[in-house]
This record gives C-alpha cells, sequence and structure tokens, in this order.
C-alpha cells in the first residue's frame, strides 16, 4: 500500500474545515477509480463518530469498511501546509497531511496502524510536510517499507 504514484498525491492544499478536506480526498479516491461516490459520505460519517486525527499533524479519513463501494484498493495523500483544523474550535486538531485510504476490511487495520507507526516519527511529517515535489514524498514513504 504505500506504492503509492504521483496521481496519488496532492501538493499545497487548502481547506476551510475537515468536512472540505475529507470531500475532497472523496472525490480524488472516486477519481482514481479505487470507491464509488458513497464511500465520501460515508467517510465524513465516521469522522463524525470518531475523530480521525491521530497526532502529530495527521489525519487519516476513511469509511467503516464496506466492500460493496470500494472497487481497488488505494489511498491518496494530500499536503495542506497551512492546515486544516480537524478537531473543535476549542480543542484545535491541526493536519497538515491527509492519507486518505479505501481498503479491503482484512487490509484496512494493518494499514491504519503501518500510518500511525510512520507518522508517529515527527521527522517524517516534517519531511512531508515540507516536501516541494511528489519525488519527495514517494522517495520518504519508500523507508518504510
Amino acid at each position: 500500500m504505500w506504492n503509492l504514484s504521483e496521481e496519488d498525491l496532492f501538493l499545497n492544499a487548502s481547506f476551510r474545515s475537515a468536512s472540505d478536506a475529507i470531500a475532497f480526498a472523496g472525490e480524488k479516491l472516486t477519481d482514481r477509480g479505487y470507491v464509488e461516490s458513497t464511500y465520501i459520505a460515508e467517510m465524513q460519517q465516521r469522522h463524525e463518530q470518531v475523530s480521525v486525527y491521530i497526532g502529530n499533524f495527521v489525519a487519516l479519513p476513511h469509511a467503516d469498511v464496506q466492500d460493496g463501494n470500494l472497487l481497488k484498493e488505494g489511498m491518496i495523500l494530500i499536503q495542506v501546509p497551512d492546515g486544516v483544523n480537524f478537531g473543535t474550535t476549542d480543542k484545535r486538531q491541526i493536519a497538515t497531511i491527509v492519507v486518505a485510504i479505501a481498503l479491503k476490511k482484512w487490509t484496512q487495520l494493518t494499514v491504519l496502524q503501518e500510518l500511525a507507526l510512520f507518522f508517529s516519527d515527527l521527522e517524517n511529517v516534517r519531511k512531508i510536510s515540507d516536501a516541494t515535489t511528489k519525488q519527495e514524498i514517494i522517495d520518504r514513504l519508500k523507508l518504510a517499507k
């Protein structure tokens, strides 16, 4: 799952809200042929139930696994230099990296754990947040293998 192509990476995005970021991520997952469009609403619903913010300036939006709207497994990464708040006005949770995933039930938990571990290293977060090219991000993610 770490084999992201340049088409799976989006640099210098800006969003007014977590909902806007999730909608954009869902649209890109749909555009890339990973999911049906119904997945977007399920991603929004998942975030409303349990925050998809994992800390260290990273959010991992996803839906509860519904293999019916999954066309093929994949993920996208969005760099948000100015950050987007995945928390509340009182308790801000700013994400500068948004990784949206569309995975089968038996791989989703494993990949979420791998991503959480990778992004627990602030150096990885910094390098991806500060990357100026898609290749820099691809190279950094390859270190996780």
